[in-house]
């Protein structure tokens, strides 16, 4: 008789049931098959309590236990499945599990949407199949899912269990990647929750094991490798809630989102399509970003045991000024500040040195201080103003006895006692890479040493990391308590599109759009003869700029399609008949609705200011470096719509070009308040056009002080030819 359909579970339950299931059914389990030796190895030697089912559609012995041929002849509840047949017979193997009224299952097999358009098709049919079982579904091509906290190790390649089950979360699209990340934490102690490989994320995203690992206490830091996102606005969901609970998540992501070739028309489109976006994304939301699988776990391994560090710097000290010095570099290079000693902190220190040592921060220790000693100096560094943590680079722990061991566990041991006594967090770390064995392991746990193997450079690294993700969670907190209404109508994908007459397809229709949006706009007159033009430019007063106008004719300087400095009556006269001429060789199909009038602008700052449409982000808003400076420096700041005030002037900030707005040889300083809320202004005014709108870029905004105009705009529309 076959078993009903059982209701669809939630996200949270289903992962929840993952990572703990009653009774496991191994659909594929062969004699001849090492990923079905090593899943059932593994779950043995993780001491997993619940049943375990092998399914070969042979029966038989397999691995010394009788086989079903079929879920559905097991005569007992099975909770997940974990399907490693060949490809073509997924299905089938979806089919018999839910006809067994199994909720879940976790998809080893590869063949599927990583191999073209006929695997991708056989993804979609098992993804169909599952939905109408109501059953879940990790991957296509996982490697597995583990759980250390409960003891659950349902993995395909053979895995040692690191020392402890509270730690980081591994979350990984990629399966090797997963495998690499928990070896090293063994090779390193770091404590690991569990590890998901999500595969191809037919169902169950990366983003439903971040929500699951936010509310994990025994979580306290989630690892996450990517290659896309599935669901953007579910991931940016997690995101915020990550920060509301203040867990860190580290993200290591590799490829570049690309905006649609329209978009790329304006140049705004152009400095979208790449990675920046990304790293935009990253702080906007708090993610702190990596480039290396070692620098990923390191990264939240810090994090996990620092938690959010107050407002400071590095305290640092070694046995080696050398290594003092380079400690010090490294954290000038990563941004972080080492901070000057206070006369009361430096007056402590020369109580605790012997004679020939120099209070300083970073401070050597020389190899004469005794171990108890050196713990007093740790504290007295800790109770420093302005410090936000305290680094103590050492020798590594021993990997062996042997005879100066003793000295070293004397001083791990006080420095362990010190650092763990105070109210910053610190760490003490080796000089360079290294690794923990079972002797280190069992010295450290018998100290409670707060140690890092992952040397200086990937832990000071990792602390500035941590060091952003905490700045950032304060300005969050300051945002909030101000309660600054955010830019809600700049999500407006969603708003009603406008008449397609009424969309501003020239530059003069987009300038008026954003006058009327209340984004400050140049003074311009649209002139459709000569004499009208020269009535323009008497009315200006001082010398004007002549540009073409016409909603064919994106880039106006490329045909000729722009005169500058033009003061005398005759030269405004003759300058109108140029353009047109000019317009009529370069572009004779193109429609003409005159030239535009506006008067001479000098000095000051020109900016871009643009909001481009991500296929996968939605309206992204950039502030750069503009005119013809743009495609040079490619000096651009990027967010994800909605934005706050606070948040663009975080953008300002980032420029490298910053220290032009802030005043430069003669160049008035920026009015960054004004400047803010013009920028969200064209935000607002972009949302307002509708999903049809692929671009808008205003290059250049001026900026003089606190004279801001936005001097030229142009519109892409998703029809844009």
């Amino acid at each position: 008789m076959e078993v009903p359909s059982p209701a669809v579970m939630s996200d949270h339950d289903t992962i929840a049931t993952l990572l703990k299931p009653r009774a496991i059914a191994i659909v594929g389990a062969s004699e001849r098959s090492r990923w079905s030796e090593a899943l059932c190895e593994n779950l043995e030697r993780g001491g997993y309590r619940g049943a375990v089912h092998l399914i070969n559609r042979h029966g038989g012995l397999v691995h010394g236990r009788p086989a079903h041929t079929r879920c559905n002849a097991v005569g007992e509840s099975i909770d997940v499945g974990i399907i490693m047949v060949p490809a073509t017979a997924v299905p089938d193997a979806i089919d018999d599990l839910a006809a067994a009224g199994a909720r879940s299952a976790v998809v080893l097999s590869s063949g599927f949407a990583e191999t073209g358009e006929s695997g991708r098709a056989l993804q979609v049919e098992i993804t169909a199949r599952a939905r109408r079982a109501n059953l879940r579904l990790v991957g296509p091509n996982s490697l597995g899912l583990i759980s250390f906290t409960e003891g659950v190790h349902a993995w395909t390649t053979p895995i040692r269990a690191p020392s402890s089950a509270h730690g980081v979360a591994i979350i990984s699209q990629s399966g090797a990647t997963a495998f690499f990340l928990t070896e090293l934490a063994w090779q390193q102690d770091v404590g690991v929750s569990f590890v998901a490989a999500t595969g191809n994320e037919a169902d169950l995203d990366a983003s439903a094991f971040i929500e699951h690992a936010i509310d994990d206490p025994a979580t306290r830091a989630i690892a996450l490798f990517i290659e896309t996102v599935r669901q953007p606005a579910r991931f940016l969901a997690a995101l915020r809630r990550a920060a509301e609970v203040r867990k860190p998540l580290v993200v290591l992501k590799v490829g570049a989102s690309e905006a649609v070739t329209r978009s790329a028309q304006a140049h705004t489109g152009a400095l979208v399509g790449d990675d920046r976006l990304f790293d935009g994304l990253c702080r906007q939301y708090g993610l702190i970003r990596v480039r290396s699988v070692e620098q990923l776990l390191a990264t939240a391994d810090i994090a996990g045991r620092s938690g959010p560090l107050r407002e400071g710097g590095l305290a640092i000290l070694s046995n080696s000024g050398g290594i003092c010095e380079i400690a010090a570099d490294t954290a000038e290079a990563y941004g972080l500040a080492v901070p000057a000693l206070a006369p009361a902190t430096a007056n402590q220190l020369k109580q605790t040195l012997p004679g020939f040592g120099t209070p300083n921060n970073p401070l050597d220790l020389t190899g004469g201080v005794e171990p108890a000693r050196c713990a007093d100096a740790v504290r007295h560094l800790a109770n420093q103003p302005g410090i936000a943590a305290v680094l103590c680079i050492w020798y590594a722990v021993p990997l062996e006895p042997f005879e100066e061991s003793e000295r070293l566990t004397a001083l791990h041991h006080h420095l362990s006692l010190a650092l763990n006594d105070t109210a910053r967090p610190g760490f003490m770390v080796s000089y360079t890479h290294t690794r923990v064995n079972e002797h280190a392991r069992n010295l450290l746990a018998r100290h409670q040493a707060p140690y890092s193997a992952f040397g200086l450079d990937r832990v000071v690294q990792a602390l500035a990391g941590v060091s952003e993700w905490s700045a950032f969670l304060r300005r969050s907190a300051q945002c909030e308590a101000r309660e600054t209404p955010s830019v809600a109508s700049a999500t407006a994908s969603a708003g009603k599109s406008p008449a397609a007459t009424a969309r501003p397809r020239s530059e003069h229709a987009a300038l008026a759009w954003l006058a009327s949006q209340g984004v400050p706009v140049i003074p311009f007159t649209l002139a459709t003869d000569a004499q009208a033009s020269v009535a323009a430019a008497r009315a200006a007063g001082g010398s004007v700029a002549l540009k073409i106008a016409s909603p064919d004719i994106a880039h106006k300087s490329d045909i000729g399609g722009v005169l500058l400095n033009l003061s005398s009556d005759a030269a405004v006269a003759d300058g109108y008949a140029q353009l047109i001429a000019a317009a009529g060789r370069h572009a004779p199909q193109a429609r003409l609705d005159g030239v535009l009038v506006a008067p001479m602008r000098r000095g000051g700052i020109e900016l871009i200011v643009g909001v481009a449409r991500d296929p996968d982000w939605g309206l992204v808003l950039a502030v750069g470096l503009g005119g013809i400076w743009v495609e040079a420096f490619r000096d651009v700041a990027l967010r994800v719509l909605p934005v706050e005030h606070s948040e663009v002037l975080q953008m300002l900030a980032e420029l490298k070009s910053a220290s032009l707005l802030r005043g430069y040889r003669g160049t008035p300083a920026a009015d960054l308040q004004r400047l803010a809320s013009a920028i969200i202004a064209i935000a607002q005014a972009a949302a307002e056009l509708g999903p049809d709108l692929m671009a808008l870029d205003i290059n250049p905004l001026r900026v003089n002080g606190s004279d801001i105009e936005a001097l030229d705009a142009l519109c892409i529309w998703r029809d844009t030819p």
